[in-house]
């Protein structure tokens, strides 16, 4: 027996099995960023109709009783979409994230059954409270899956597509909440102007932003398209909402003109998301055939630790 032989031998056998486990682990890892990208498509649906309601509403509970039965099958779409929610909260997450579904259940559910109730104020505070909710929902799940660490190769593009362009529907979908109510009672007071102010240029900053990141990416071809139809929403409150004596737009103009400037953020949204799905579709794609390299590589290395236990013994 040649006891001094194991050594070499164990060494190629853990050598290859550290080997292929590594690169099984990574190949693992791009597959659930890809997965939760897909999750975050189907959160993205909730971003925007959960900010349509919360328009409907405001103006709704404002006076304007066209937008009751609009908020009935709204309410129904925002269900079907919320499925995602239930088949999450089944999944091994983390206790911020499932804490946080939970939440986001029961926000919705209480908007629902109490809105007739709400203040308009009341109504727009615990829509937004539970859109900011789904906004922090889909960055934890970026971040517990690795899709905004820096070293993934995917930013900018992952923080556009995650943090960026969902901001600038949200203060886009602020902004026409308000203004709807505004226009449905023909007035807006000091306090609204202020925040409608506020949000206007929150949402110039957001899009500039992304602007910045995505300049000369081929993947912000729609980029163009949705700076022309901020500005072109943004002005129309300018001139129309807070720097007149007198509002004389419909509400229904108004919510109009807020959701094609939406539409085309959200149209940029679903481009950055394609394309960042792209990447990690090929990412994971290269990251199996390297796994499989190593399986191969790893059932090499015991062949000669095998002839050395051999030896051995």
């Amino acid at each position: 027996m040649t006891p001094v032989l194991l050594l070499p031998a164990g060494m190629l056998a853990v050598s290859g099995y550290l080997f292929q486990h590594l690169r099984g682990q990574r190949w693992r890892q791009a597959h659930q960023r890809l997965a939760t990208l897909d999750d975050i498509r189907s959160l993205r649906q909730l971003l925007e109709k959960i900010p349509q309601h919360r328009g409907m509403a405001n103006a709704f509970l404002q006076g304007d009783a066209s937008f009751g039965a609009k908020l009935q099958t709204q309410q129904q779409h925002i269900d079907a979409d919320a499925h995602i929610l239930t088949r999450l909260a089944g999944q091994t997450c983390c206790r911020v994230v499932s804490e946080r579904i939970q939440r986001i259940g029961t926000q919705w559910s209480t908007i629902k059954q109490e809105l007739q109730h709400f203040s308009s104020p009341h109504s727009f505070a615990l829509h937004s409270e539970l859109i900011g909710e789904i906004l922090y929902l889909i960055n934890d799940l970026s971040e517990k899956q690795g899709l905004l660490d820096e070293d993934s190769g995917f930013t900018p593009l992952a923080n556009a597509a995650i943090n960026r362009v969902p901001l600038v529907t949200e203060t886009q979908g602020q902004a026409r909440g308000m203004a709807t109510g505004a226009a449905a009672q023909q007035a807006c007071g000091i306090p609204e102007q202020v925040k409608l102010r506020y949000l206007l240029a929150r949402t110039r900053s957001a899009i500039g932003m992304a602007n910045d990141e995505l300049r000369g990416n081929v993947e912000a071809r729609g980029l163009g398209d949705s700076l022309i139809a901020t500005e072109d929403f943004l002005r129309l409150l300018e001139t129309r909402i807070l720097e007149t004596q007198r509002i004389d737009i419909p509400p229904t103009e108004v919510f109009a003109a807020g959701t094609q400037a939406i539409d085309r953020s959200f149209v940029l949204l679903d481009q950055l998301i394609d394309t960042l799905r792209q990447r990690l579709a090929a990412d994971a794609t290269r990251c199996k055939h390297q796994w499989r390299l190593s399986q191969i590589i790893a059932t090499t290395l015991l062949a000669p630790a095998a002839w050395l236990v051999w030896l051995a013994v």
